[in-house]
């Protein structure tokens, strides 16, 4: 898992690539009707408005079956040892073709930085900075609605990717996440950190006080072992790691979702979302038929 993503292969690329593009495109519409922004491109590769189009898939997707291993409120498996690995990073397969897109939903039950069930029918990858002001406005205003209408009923899975592109206070950040994720608190500490920036405006400039704070809200058992983790050099390599894996699939702002197999840039109004959660849920059911 953790060195799959060096064996993308031109053809995978280039298919990610235009996906990313079509969202930029689309993206422009977007953000001249809804005033959306990114830290760079925003947009969707989300199918038709077709009011249709979007009745239909609703219908199908209220049909789909929800996963029956793990909730909302469910954490990661630990490991043998009761440590958590909070040096994952990367995709859950090879991406060597199109139909591979799937492979960068990870659906490992040992993972810290997804919730939901591993068995969910639709799994949501998110590449975000813990300094993005955009990523902030998703985790306040849409991923509450997932986590209620989706993920605790078993019907979508949310990943984590570190895409920290803001600088040294970024890079600290993700550091200070993946130590909350060794004690296997990453959830809650995402909650509080982006709880904390909701009325910031622009980059919070979070420093390790801010960390230490936002670990005992999560719950963090061992802060002394999170102070040592979070300041030292335990995940500089995997952060730089997980950075280069999001730019290798051409994702350079932030946030960036890979829903099912669309690819939505940006903070999308919420109704963005869950068309794309409906229209994967939708192919779910058809395929069952």
């Amino acid at each position: 898992m953790k060195n799959a993503f060096s064996a993308i292969t031109k053809t995978m690329w280039a298919f990610i690539a235009l996906l990313i593009v079509i969202a930029g495109l689309t993206g422009y519409v977007l953000g001249e009707r809804g005033g959306a922004t990114s830290e760079n491109a925003v947009g969707s590769t989300a199918p038709s408005d077709a009011p249709n189009a979007k009745e239909s898939n609703a219908a199908l997707a209220a049909m789909a079956k929800p996963g029956a291993n793990g909730t909302k409120g469910d954490g990661p498996k630990a490991l043998d040892d009761g440590t958590y690995d909070a040096k994952v990073y990367g995709p859950g397969g090879p991406l060597e073709k199109q139909e591979d897109v799937y492979n960068i939903h990870r659906r490992s039950a040992t993972d810290p930085f997804a919730v939901g069930a591993i068995d969910a029918p639709v799994v949501i990858s998110e590449f975000s900075d813990f300094e993005c002001p955009f990523c902030s406005r998703f985790a306040n205003q849409t991923e509450p609605t997932i986590l209620k209408d989706y993920v605790d009923k078993g019907l979508v899975r949310l990943e984590w990717n570190d895409l920290p592109i803001n600088g040294p206070n970024a890079e600290a950040a993700a550091r200070a996440g993946r130590a909350a994720a060794a004690q296997g608190k990453f959830v809650e500490f995402k909650h509080a950190l982006y709880t904390a920036s909701k009325d910031v405006n622009g980059h919070p400039g979070y420093q390790m006080e801010d960390f230490e704070r936002f670990a005992e809200e999560a719950g963090v058992p061992d802060m002394d072992k999170f102070r040592e983790d979070a300041s030292g050099d335990t995940y500089n390599e995997v952060v730089k790691q997980a950075r280069s894996y999001a730019t290798s699939l051409g994702i350079n702002g932030t946030p960036g979702f890979f829903v099912g197999g669309q690819f939505i840039s940006g903070a999308q109004p919420t109704e963005v979302f869950v068309q794309a959660i409906n229209d994967e849920l939708a192919k779910t059911v058809s395929k069952e038929r």
